[in-house]
């Protein structure tokens, strides 16, 4: 018969005890971490009782408390359901906080970060990593002509920048509203073009 493992909480609750191994609580994350395994509590718990948690699945408390870390509380969820429910948790406050910090902390900190001499050697050594696969031809179609064309873009639909922006007139994405300047009628034309009349009117001059 198995013996059920219960967590002992000690240090007012900052430090963890299970199945021999300390966790200590993190202040900023609310997370309780091991030094040695660098695995979280919770995901400990369940991998003790449970086995390892197959990729792209994540182990959601379900009272949303980090500090209850029983086996009870614990769910295993997909990665996209596991931030759904946290996203649909959190309050009109705490989602502005989140824009906020992203737009004066996280996008400065880690666009200095890419411009460092550390930034620099990182993006040059993963280059270095996937250089042959990035210069690899595969073979398309012209979406606008049919022709059949080779190049290194994941997603390519034009064999040419020609076929690109006659496929982009042809679907009327930059059409707009004008005014003939010679009869005064409303006529289509695309807002790139510099035109100041009509079809017909044009036709005339």
């Amino acid at each position: 018969m198995e013996v059920y493992i219960m967590i002992q909480y000690v240090d007012n609750g900052d430090l963890a005890i299970f199945d021999g191994l300390s966790f200590r609580r993190d202040k900023k994350t609310g997370y309780y971490l091991n030094a040695k395994t660098h695995k979280r509590l919770h995901v400990y718990v369940w991998e003790h009782f449970n086995g390892a948690i197959p990729k792209g699945y994540e182990i959601h408390h379900k009272d949303f408390d980090k500090k209850n870390n029983e086996i009870e509380n614990l769910q295993m969820l997909t990665s996209k359901e596991h931030h759904e429910i946290h996203g649909y948790a959190l309050t009109d406050d705490q989602r502005e906080w989140r824009r906020k910090n992203l737009a004066e902390n996280a996008r400065p900190k880690a666009s200095e970060w890419h411009s460092s001499n550390a930034g620099s050697e990182w993006h040059r050594h993963h280059y270095e990593q996937v250089k042959d696969k990035l210069h690899v031809k595969k073979k398309f179609v012209c979406e606008y002509c049919g022709k059949e064309f080779e190049s290194t873009q994941v997603k390519s639909k034009f064999c040419s920048n020609n076929c690109r922006s006659a496929a982009r007139r042809k679907s009327g994405v930059d059409n707009v509203v004008k005014i003939c300047e010679r009869c005064g009628n409303e006529y289509t034309a695309n807002k790139y073009q510099k035109t100041k009349y009509c079809e017909s009117c044009r036709h005339r001059a």
